[in-house]
């Protein structure tokens, strides 16, 4: 990507606050470098419900949570490409960490479609991070200069521990009682938090509840649904580059993708170690007697690199984009039906895994158990659901009008 936009927005922070990542190795070298840690203490970050602060601010100080940050407000802007690498590396480790770390990052991306006097007041400080409630339901109406929102409440808010602002989506109700689907921008202290992430999986994400009484929004931390899936947003007009522009529901999953096809990568590699270990003193014929279990590590992991792939080059293809238009409505469905089918490519993949696991794999402490848990509760994110995307994508190759876009129920 490249992007030049005002000097007066936050171009100040361009050389201090959050280090730069010079390139793709650069940002894979970093993400590496975490690993070890991540490894290690991965089951406890289960335990716990959350990553510890200190992790976190490990990795916003490698510079890794602006790699699809303008530099003008003191990001890499390496491309989101690069942000789905390195969310894969780390999902090889730590699934939850991986899905913390590509909602965080990604959100940097997000914050740049809303007018200028919100991205100054927002990235004052370049290593602040966001999180999101894309659907928070309550009563937004016009009040003054803004909205007045009461009665919010919403689930998923993945990353809320460490996030200093939060974008939710709601709608407004205007004076002639016509509805407008907006995003808005809050302060964290306006929001209460609610300990109610109790799951099957993903549970070191912390993703809880929101809650927000009574909320004044000032105009300027506002941006309507419309303009977000036109890529004519205000903040679209400050930077030159098209993924600026480019309708958010066209980008936003790639912040997220990585994290279960690196999940089923790691647990694919763990599989074929601990079999690998067994076997190492086997004799030959009972080598030869797995020769089906060494043919399904074949047969997954080569699944879960095609998934992969694809989605990188789907990513690819948008921060090669220099206008919107390349983006063809055919095209953003391909993208959408590519989600969804390398999600469930690699869930099915990581269940086939499961399957030949044993009886140990069930008990709870197993690293198997844990792995196959995060992948599945993963996989259920509304970005990835096949019986959306697979439809959408047949009708645009049809040439048939597509529906309309909804944000996805609270449930």
């Amino acid at each position: 990507m490249a992007m030049t936009a005002p000097t007066d927005i936050v171009g100040r922070h361009a050389t201090n606050g959050r280090p730069i990542l010079q390139s793709s190795e650069h940002a894979l070298a970093e993400a590496r470098a975490l690993l070890p840690l991540l490894a290690q203490q991965d089951s406890q970050f289960e335990a716990d419900r959350r990553l510890p602060d200190a992790v976190v601010d490990r990795i916003r100080a490698t510079g890794l949570f602006g790699i699809v940050m303008p530099r003008d407000l003191g990001g890499s802007e390496l491309g989101f490409a690069d942000l789905v690498r390195v969310t894969a590396e780390i999902g090889a480790v730590s699934g939850s960490a991986a899905w913390i770390y590509g909602v965080l990052a990604g959100h940097s991306w997000l914050i740049n479609l809303f007018p200028a006097d919100a991205q100054q007041e927002v990235m004052q400080d370049p290593t602040t991070l966001l999180a999101t409630v894309f659907r928070l339901n309550g009563e937004v109406v016009e009040e003054g200069d803004g909205y007045r929102l009461r009665g919010g409440l919403g689930r998923f808010c993945s990353g809320i521990d460490y996030a200093s602002w939060v974008i939710i989506g709601n709608a407004v109700k205007k004076s002639d009682g016509s509805m407008e689907p907006r995003f808005f921008v809050i302060p964290r202290s306006d929001l209460e938090v609610l300990d109610d992430w109790h799951t099957m999986g993903m549970r070191a994400t912390g993703s809880r509840s929101i809650k927000i009484d009574d909320a004044f929004i000032p105009a300027h931390r506002s941006c309507s649904l419309a303009d977000m899936l036109a890529g004519s947003t205000p903040g679209a007009r400050l930077h030159e580059s098209a993924v600026y522009r480019l309708p958010f529901s066209s980008v936003a999953p790639f912040s997220i993708v990585g994290a279960p096809l690196g999940m089923v990568q790691g647990m694919i590699k763990r599989f074929a170690d601990d079999l690998g270990s067994k076997l190492a003193e086997a004799d030959p014929l009972e080598v030869a007697e797995q020769s089906a279990t060494l043919g399904r590590i074949a047969e997954v992991s080569a699944e879960v690199d095609a998934a992969l792939a694809l989605v990188i080059a789907d990513a690819e293809t948008i921060d090669r984009a220099r206008d919107p238009r390349e983006i063809t409505p055919l095209i953003s469905a391909r993208i959408s039906r590519d989600w969804a089918w390398a999600v469930q490519r690699a869930r099915h993949s990581a269940n086939r895994v499961f399957e030949a696991s044993g009886g140990t794999a069930i008990y709870d402490g197993e690293r198997m158990q844990q792995m196959f848990r995060d992948i599945n509760a993963s996989s259920q994110h509304f970005a990835f659901t096949w019986d959306r995307a697979m439809p959408a994508y047949g009708r645009a190759m049809a040439g048939l009008k597509p529906g309309s876009f909804a944000l996805p129920s609270r449930k």
